[in-house]
């Protein structure tokens, strides 16, 4: 009874899809597509169950990647916290190449299997309606851009900055215009210089690459901040013609990390101070002392109490109780 319930309900969710008048794909918390309409093929040019399992960046070109990622993970951490959001315009990207312009809506759905993230999409002629529609997403992208919580960075070819975002001020203590035109590594902590410089060689060599490294930066008051940057090779990029780099100030999360290390390590060395009794003991065959490392002999108590977590509850067996309190113990 319960496969065939399931069956209908496979059946009639496929239905549903198929029938709606606008693409739908619902995309999992790891950002790979589980269901797709054939509205959705048909709009990126795929086949029947082709985008399934695929992961949902393949269908955003890549300059836009990045902020749509950081959408979908937001709604699959908090599914049924986050009201749906309508109207989102974005570019997506067809097979074959080319870009769509699109408007999309999003909305989370708690299942037993964990959260998934409901996209409704609409192929658009052209952005909507606006005496100033360019100059507007660009004032949207300005703002996200300078209230953002991370340090946005464009590099050119030659490592050197050529756009940084106001947060570097809050973050690292540095004002904009100190840091443009320079490479910055000299405030790279003198531990960590010579791994990021190899990274970034490497980086720079491979248009397209993505990648992520952590290291120390010297703070504008002296101090230490543990940053984690992820970086696009976008060299080709004929808009672009650079390296983005996305930077965070990981400092609290690395000191809890170390303090963890530092517990750990701590509670690892009081146990390996811990004596654990083994081999043979020479032991009094008439006072039951025994002859210590040092020469000393020791009551067996003070010398087994030193050497582990053991304390003594005295007592007599019944044999020594007979032969010190008889008549009490005939009794």
């Amino acid at each position: 009874m319960s496969q065939g319930r399931s069956a209908f309900s496979d059946a009639a969710s496929r239905a549903v899809l198929d029938s709606a008048p606008e693409g739908i794909l619902v995309v999992n918390r790891e950002g790979q597509i589980v269901h797709v309409s054939a509205q959705t093929e048909e709009l990126f040019g795929y086949g029947p169950d082709e985008l399934l399992g695929v992961y949902f960046e393949v269908l955003l070109p890549q300059l836009f990647r990045e902020e749509h990622e950081r959408q979908i993970t937001g709604y699959t951490r908090a599914p049924g916290l986050r009201p749906g959001r309508v109207g989102l315009e974005l570019r997506g990207l067809h097979k074959d190449g080319t870009k769509i312009l699109l408007e999309m809506s999003l909305c989370s759905v708690d299942v037993q299997d964990g959260p998934l993230v409901c996209g409704v999409l609409r192929k658009i002629a052209s952005p909507k309606a606006s005496e100033h529609p360019s100059r507007d997403v660009e004032q949207r992208f300005r703002l996200m851009v300078e209230n953002s919580h991370d340090i946005l960075t464009i590099r050119d070819a030659d490592a050197r900055v050529r756009y940084i975002s106001p947060s570097i001020q809050r973050i690292m203590g540095y004002r904009q215009e100190e840091m443009i035109g320079s490479t910055g590594f000299e405030l790279i902590h003198p531990e960590d210089r010579s791994n990021v410089e190899t990274a970034l060689n490497e980086f720079w060599k491979n248009p397209g690459a993505r990648d992520s490294i952590q290291y120390r930066a010297r703070h504008a008051n002296g101090s230490w901040v543990s940053l984690e940057v992820v970086a696009y090779n976008l060299l080709d990029h004929p808009e672009i013609r650079g390296v983005v780099i996305n930077g965070r100030d990981i400092s609290e999360r690395t000191q809890t990390e170390a303090e963890r290390e530092r517990t750990i390590a701590e509670l690892q060395e009081a146990v390996s101070k811990l004596d654990t009794l083994t081999g043979l003991l020479t032991i009094c065959a008439s006072c039951k002392k025994i002859h210590a490392e040092n020469g000393s002999w020791q009551q067996i108590e003070s010398y087994i109490r030193d050497r582990s977590q053991v304390e003594f509850s005295h007592t007599m067996c019944p044999e020594c109780s007979l032969i010190w309190y008889p008549d009490h113990y005939q009794k």
